[in-house]
């Protein structure tokens, strides 16, 4: 995901009011990965980036 495209989805996330916390349960991961990934110091695998996008889409 480029960075144009993970700052997109932050803000849809915020908007939505979701938190990493619900995001981070729904992928299996840390929240501290998801707010490293949405500022950009470190990456995620293809999959999670993927379930990522999915649940802020469905929301």
């Amino acid at each position: 995901m480029n960075i144009k495209l993970r700052d997109e989805y932050l803000l849809k996330r915020r908007k939505k009011k979701i938190t990493m916390q619900e995001i981070a349960e729904y992928i299996g991961c840390s929240q501290s990965l998801i707010s490293r990934y949405e500022t950009g110091n470190c990456g995620m695998s293809k999959e999670k980036i993927q379930k990522y996008r999915e649940y802020i889409d469905q929301k």
